[in-house]
């Protein structure tokens, strides 16, 4: 065998053991081997008598189905809210979690950054139909978009076009490289580059979600900000609503003590995520505290936020489904839920609300299981008034 044949015998191989771990952890994983423990534990698990209907549900979740992560959930109502915490921030020894231990929220930064688009349009720095080419120098502008120019409200509501992520060599390189953080070689530039040589279909026709998008609104608003991101979120949004403990990670994601430790879905250890040049999509850590205070500015249009922000503009995939800024929207009338999730590689978030009624809930969790059935489990309940203390006590 010549020393060609076995280079390429070595990288066949590479590449199908590359592709064994990804079916492993994509396939095998959350369908047989999570199944199999989640059912194990059930067993084991003996619900207190006298407990808390809240508490008992979160309680349960986190013995059943993520006993290796931390856990917030807080519950709005308009006689009141309650909070729970379970597990601990890192592993069986380390302390319970509090109001204040910030977990990755992930793509609920993404309800964060469509409230920024909508303060920077108040402010009149832009329009929701403002187009992106408007925004960016002569040699950054976007390729052949059809079938009309893309604008940032089409970001902002998932109708740009844009796939989920910018898949190319830097992407895959980070998956295939560093599969623990497939975001690190995703700069500014790198984004510019390869829209730059890429065409852009259905413009404002149908919704496809996409991180890339979001990633894309940031970067540009920060520009028409004269300044980051991360600093015009924090001067429009979250300093005037008083969050204080939350934040992007920014260049060093380890370094937060604050930080409840990332867990794959079956309980390993896992680096928070840098997202770089996509942060606008999903980089955001916070508390439950801020995660709160962001619930209750939203029920009560708080500004920076607004009605505009909750009002739908275009169905999604899902029957039934429609988009608003940021926002996905389900229901009608009272019972409208206005919600997202969140997901990185170690944690998962869920917030919803009907404003209607005036009912709300968070929950964040630092394992890789989603927490959107029992968020929508909790507000279902809340619903039907089987979560109110004053109800049951009277």
């Amino acid at each position: 065998m010549d020393v060609l044949s076995l280079a390429a015998w070595i990288l066949q191989w590479i590449v199908r053991l590359w592709l064994i771990w990804l079916a492993w952890h994509a396939l095998v994983v959350p369908k047989l081997v999570h199944p199999l423990l989640r059912r194990l534990r059930l067993r084991r698990w003996h619900p207190p008598t006298d407990g808390d209907p809240f508490g008992m549900a979160v309680e349960r979740f986190h013995a059943v189905e993520a006993p290796d992560g931390a856990m917030a959930a807080a519950l709005v109502m308009p006689t009141g809210e309650q909070c729970y915490f379970a597990g601990h921030v890192d592993g069986r020894h380390a302390p319970k979690p509090d109001g204040e231990t910030r977990f990755e929220i992930g793509s609920i930064t993404k309800t964060f950054t469509a409230t920024l688009l909508l303060a920077m349009q108040r402010a009149g720095h832009v329009e929701l139909d403002t187009p992106v080419d408007r925004l960016l120098s002569p040699s950054q502008r976007l390729g052949r978009q059809e079938p009309r120019a893309m604008t940032l409200q089409d970001l902002a509501t998932h109708r740009s076009g844009l796939p989920r992520l910018p898949w190319g060599l830097p992407m895959l390189a980070g998956l295939y490289l560093y599969p623990r953080q497939p975001y690190a070689w995703i700069s500014e530039r790198v984004v510019f580059a390869w829209l730059r040589r890429r065409r852009v279909r259905g413009v404002g026709q149908h919704y496809r979600y996409s991180n890339l998008a979001f990633g894309v609104l940031g970067l540009l608003l920060g520009r028409e900000a004269r300044t980051s991101y991360g600093e015009a979120l924090h001067r429009c949004v979250l300093e005037p609503l008083g969050m204080r403990s939350t934040s992007l990670a920014g260049s060093s994601p380890a370094v937060d003590p604050s930080l409840a430790q990332p867990h794959s879905i079956l309980g390993r250890r896992v680096p928070a995520w840098n997202l770089r040049a996509l942060e606008a999509a999903g980089g955001l850590r916070s508390s439950l505290h801020d995660m709160l205070r962001w619930l209750h500015a939203n029920l009560a249009l708080t500004e920076p936020v607004g009605a505009a922000m909750h009002s739908p503009r275009a169905d999604g995939l899902a029957a039934g489904r429609r988009i608003a800024l940021g926002w996905h929207v389900d229901g009608h009338g009272d019972d409208i839920v206005v919600w997202h999730n969140g997901g990185t590689r170690g944690s998962r978030s869920f917030m919803g609300f009907m404003p209607a009624r005036q009912l709300g809930v968070v929950v964040l969790c630092s394992q890789a299981i989603s927490v959107d059935a029992l968020g929508l489990t909790l507000l279902r309940a809340a619903r039907q008034g089987s979560l109110d203390r004053s109800h049951r006590q009277a």
